[in-house]
């Protein structure tokens, strides 16, 4: 995953102002042409995606498709996308999920392909896991590599997990689901990002990958703020071995960077309280982090929003966006990227984005 900060006034020197932006798809190992628009969307929410439609290749003399061409559309073949301006950057790795004919009475045909990455393989896996003495790490890689056996991702990172008391039992669910799960408990993202599968504590990192500002590529934003679901403390319970009762809080926001948080700004909040009940939690630390995860977690449906610049193949899901350039203080700030959206069309190459946050 790219951990690097740019400058903007740098990238308008690399890509020449954004000039002559383009993309280039690949399936199953061959350069595609014909296709009037593409779309990628990058997500740390769900499985990312792309799409796009081929307008080429059809035969109307003879009412038939290339057969070259319509060999390569299969289920799960290969997919990659590229994008940007002259020298362009891989956006998408993953596989053919589902495809589409359209015949029109004109004798016009299209072919309209949506991709999706690693994570919707696993979202199909649901074998049980009984972990025993495995370490969490241990059995989290072990899920993500099945993506990457399959062919369907290209590598893994896994950040720093701690280890339950509980061992882990995954039943009657998917390893999506499980993944997601255990995403909770340890306040981790989860998403791909060209190929390589990431499950790690990416919100607690708060340095920007990039700062736009108002009238220098960034054409469009909007922001929320909402006091919905908010809370001053998480309180979680568990028992120990012996099933006596331990107990850990959280009162303090430690993700999203300066700012202030909603019980901060509100101080009626501060004393507003979710108590939960974890099966895995059978220490005192062990609740405590639990609830710190759960209190952060919270914390970042705060603000959210979304905007829309120029085609800037840099940005990516799981880093902060820096908006600077405003009158007001509540406009500029830290947002942290959830989905990013990568377009080209005829009317060019724009990205769009949405972001949460934890603090004013």
């Amino acid at each position: 995953m790219d951990k690097s900060t740019y400058q903007y006034t740098d990238l308008v020197d690399k890509y020449k102002d954004f000039s002559a932006p383009g993309c280039e798809v690949t399936l199953a190992g061959k350069v595609l042409s014909g296709i009037s628009q593409v779309d990628i969307e990058l997500s740390i929410d769900t499985a990312s995606g792309c799409s796009f439609t081929m307008d080429a290749g059809y035969d109307l003399e003879n009412s038939c498709w290339d057969e070259d061409l319509i060999d390569l559309v299969e289920p799960g073949a290969k997919l990659v996308i590229k994008g940007g301006y002259v020298k362009k950057k891989e956006l998408f790795y993953g596989y053919l999920d589902d495809y589409s004919m359209e015949f029109s009475k004109d004798g016009l045909a299209h072919i309209h392909i949506d991709g999706i990455d690693g994570l919707g393989f696993l979202m199909s896996n649901r074998e049980p896991i009984y972990a025993g003495q495995r370490k969490t790490a241990e059995i989290v890689k072990g899920i993500l590599n099945k993506a990457v056996s399959a062919g369907f991702a290209k590598s893994i990172t896994v950040g720093t997990l701690k280890d339950f008391e509980v061992p882990l039992v995954k039943e009657e669910m998917s390893d999506w689901d499980f993944l997601k799960m255990l995403a909770k408990y340890f306040s981790t993202s989860l998403l791909v990002i060209d190929g390589e599968m990431i499950f790690d504590d990416l919100a607690g990192n708060s340095k920007e990958i990039l700062t736009l500002t108002f009238g220098m590529g960034l054409s469009r934003f909007s922001k929320r703020v909402s006091l919905a679901h908010q809370v001053g403390q998480v309180e979680v319970y568990g028992r120990d071995v012996n099933l006596n009762p331990v107990q850990g809080t959280a009162s303090s926001v430690t993700v999203g960077g300066d700012g202030k948080s909603a019980a901060q700004l509100v101080p009626a909040y501060k004393d507003t309280c979710l108590r939960e009940y974890s099966e895995f939690a059978r220490t005192q630390e062990e609740c405590d982090e639990i609830a710190q995860n759960q209190l952060n977690s919270q914390a970042m449906d705060f603000v959210s929003g979304e905007g829309e610049c120029v085609g800037i193949p840099e940005l990516i899901p799981g880093r902060y966006l820096k908006i600077e350039g405003s009158d007001s203080c509540h406009i500029n700030g830290l947002y942290f990227l959830t989905k990013v959206r990568h377009s080209f069309s005829a009317a060019g190459y724009t990205t769009s984005f949405e972001f949460k946050g934890a603090k004013l």
